[in-house]
């Protein structure tokens, strides 16, 4: 009876205990630095930036006749096709950052 007794009692703290946790890790989800995140995706979109203008200039420096040979027509459409690509992962980040940036301006005020 007193086994019983006992392992109730530690049952419903051992509950308790797990409840308390769980709440206070979801109120500490609700707080976000939005601002650290607004510059993350800024500084993503830059870096985006910085390789389509490396691929522009890579595509642009080099011979056709050497460089892509028999094959460049593959290549050029392959370095369209990643340039297209930094693109749109950059206006993704902008977008973000725009977001985070609204959201931080509502969390200061």
């Amino acid at each position: 009876m007193k086994i019983a007794k006992y392992f109730t009692i530690l049952s419903i703290f051992a509950f308790m205990v797990i409840t308390m946790q769980a709440s206070s890790f979801a109120a500490n989800q609700d707080v976000v630095n939005h601002e650290a995140l607004a510059h993350y995706f800024e500084d993503e979109a830059k870096e985006m930036q910085a390789k389509i203008e490396e691929q522009k200039e890579a595509l642009n420096q080099k011979p056709y006749s050497s460089f892509f040979g028999k094959h460049g027509q593959y290549i050029e459409e392959h370095v369209a096709y990643k340039i297209n690509k930094y693109e749109k992962i950059a206006q993704e980040s902008l977008n973000k950052a725009a977001y985070h940036k609204k959201k931080a301006a509502k969390q200061s005020n």
